[in-house]
């Protein structure tokens, strides 16, 4: 990355900590700022890396704006499933951009085991209760792409790639058990130590998912 790219990565780092805290402290107006500003910066340290392949930046940034538009929509009171669509797009780019790297059997195995884990400890029952609300397909879909996208993560053996595909399935799959598989918070803070634990691993996966294709 060029010096302007890694000081706009510690940028948004910084801002993230910052969102962290609107979490936290249940501040809406500054998270609704400070939640699309970690993308934004995200965007623009990817945007002027020299070090990003030519065939993989251009995923890579639509991965990222598909995730600016989906913080911006899944933002407390958003459309969920507009939200939802513009992170399938994201998942999809990022399928396609660590398609394009090099990879081995063994990250493919390792990948592959992992999303046969998940989706059955987690998977079928977060689908499960989305059935409840009419929103199975889009849900399953969406999992399906999450998943198939840290396959392809983790068939790179990039260390920073794996971690940061699983982080952000984690990110995701604690959302969707939060909203479908498990049993309501029962305190006002429970809610919001849910939501902690969504942004956090998704900000840290974004951050690691930029540096092992641009850094």
């Amino acid at each position: 990355m060029t010096p302007l790219a890694w000081a706009l990565m510690a940028a948004a780092c910084a801002a993230a900590v910052v969102d962290w805290f609107a979490v936290a402290t249940d501040r809406l107006a500054l998270e609704r700022v400070m939640k699309p500003a970690v993308l934004v910066l995200l965007f623009l340290a990817a945007l002027l890396s020299a070090q990003a392949d030519a065939g993989v930046r251009p995923w890579l940034l639509v991965a990222l704006l598909g995730s600016l538009a989906g913080d911006v929509l899944l933002l407390p009171g958003g459309p969920f499933t507009a939200g939802l669509a513009a992170f399938l797009a994201a998942q999809l780019a990022y399928l396609v951009a660590f398609a394009q790297l090099p990879g081995g059997t063994i990250g493919l195995a390792v990948g592959v085991a992992l999303a046969v884990l998940l989706i059955a400890v987690v998977g079928r029952a977060i689908v499960r209760g989305a059935a409840r609300g009419g929103f199975a397909l889009p849900v399953a879909v969406y999992l399906a792409a999450i998943c198939g996208m840290a396959i392809s993560a983790t068939r790179t053996e990039s260390l920073l790639a794996a971690v940061g595909a699983w982080l952000f399935v984690t990110s995701d799959a604690t959302l969707g058990w939060d909203r479908f598989a498990a049993a309501p918070a029962t305190t006002p803070r429970a809610a919001t130590m849910r939501r902690l634990a969504v942004i956090t691993t998704y900000h840290a996966a974004q951050v690691l998912l930029v540096l092992s294709l641009a850094a």
